[in-house]
C-alpha cells in the first residue's frame, strides 16, 4: 500500500479509476511536480493565498453600511432641540437602520431568522 508523506494510507484514484496509459501520465505528472515543487516555495504560495483571503475579506467588511457617519450627518443638519427636531432625527436614523435590516435579510439566514416577518420588524420597533 502506498503511503503519502504524511504517513497515512494513499487511497488514490488512480489505482481504481484511471487506466494504464492515464495513470503513467498521472505518474509522470507527479514526478515533475515533485522535481519543480522546490523552485516555488510553499511559504511564497501560502502568503499570497492568506493576502487574498485576507484583502476580500476586508472588503466586504469596508462593505458593511455602518450607521455612524449618517448619524452625524443627521445630527448636525437636522437642528433643534425641540420634540419635532428630536422625532425627525430618530426617524431618519430608523429608516436608516430598517434599510440596513432589510438589506441584510435577503442575505444573512441568522437576520432572517431573527426577522422572518414584517410583524418581527414592528415588534422590535424599527418599523410603525
Amino acid at each position: 500500500m502506498q503511503t503519502n508523506r504524511g504517513g497515512s494510507p494513499d487511497v488514490s484514484f488512480n489505482r481504481f479509476v484511471l487506466n494504464d496509459t492515464q495513470k503513467r501520465l498521472f505518474e509522470k505528472l507527479s514526478i515533475y511536480c515533485d522535481r519543480y515543487a522546490e523552485l516555488i516555495p510553499v511559504s511564497f504560495v501560502l502568503g499570497f493565498y492568506v493576502t487574498l483571503v485576507v484583502s476580500r475579506w476586508w472588503g466586504q467588511f469596508e462593505n458593511v453600511p455602518w450607521p455612524d457617519r449618517l448619524a452625524a450627518l443627521v445630527g448636525g443638519h437636522v437642528r433643534g432641540a425641540d420634540e419635532a427636531s428630536r422625532l425627525t432625527r430618530r426617524t431618519l436614523m430608523r429608516y436608516a437602520n430598517l434599510s440596513g435590516i432589510l438589506i441584510y435579510r435577503s442575505v444573512s439566514t441568522a437576520v432572517y431568522k431573527r426577522f422572518p416577518t414584517m410583524e418581527h420588524l414592528v415588534q422590535a420597533g424599527t418599523m410603525w
